[in-house]
């Protein structure tokens, strides 16, 4: 059984369950375009968390996953996926953001195996697992949802992405709309 499921809808219409939205997005601080604009546009205080990572942490968080809650829904968490130092046009090559993608899952796995992450940055690390405290519940109580990452701005085939996904078959299952 795959761990991937499609539904069509709109991913940011309200649900009555936990869940976390995960997008990929750049590092340079500009939720401008796609998934990740119309966030900023539902849940700006989230957007102010983004890019005041992105000041201090810049490339350092590509290949890192941050959970920033949505601050206007207790239910939503939004899950950034760094996969990309800048974003539109200037966004890198489909190969480095999928290698990106993997290892920002990979990260994201090992915050829902332990609650916590360690990477090579220290106040990184404290600044994760701040954000982490102030989500409501336990972040395996939520269900992971995102729309096909990768393959709008940063145009990156979905297959390519998909397949990513599914190495995580162990541990994490998606929900993934279409439209």
């Amino acid at each position: 059984m795959s761990n991937i499921h499609y539904i069509k809808g709109n991913i940011l219409k309200g649900r009555t369950y936990k869940r976390i939205i995960i997008h990929s997005c750049n590092a340079n601080g500009a939720w401008g375009g796609g998934i990740a604009y119309q966030l900023a546009v539902k849940h700006p205080k989230a957007e102010e968390v983004y890019v005041d990572l992105c000041e201090r942490f810049g490339q350092k968080l590509l290949g890192k996953c941050v959970v920033i809650p949505s601050y206007s829904d207790d239910d939503v968490l939004i899950g950034c996926l760094f996969t990309s130092i800048f974003g539109g046009a200037s966004h890198g090559s489909g190969t480095s953001i999928v290698d990106y993608t993997d290892k920002a899952l990979s990260h994201f796995d090992e915050l829902l195996a332990k609650e916590q992450s360690k990477s090579d940055n220290a106040n990184l690390d404290k600044e994760i697992e701040k954000l982490l405290k102030l989500k409501s519940g336990v972040l395996k109580d939520y269900k992971l949802e995102m729309p096909k990452i990768n393959s709008g701005i940063f145009g990156v085939p979905w297959p390519e992405t998909e397949e990513v996904l599914k190495k995580y078959d162990r541990s994490m299952n998606f929900t993934v709309y279409e439209l």
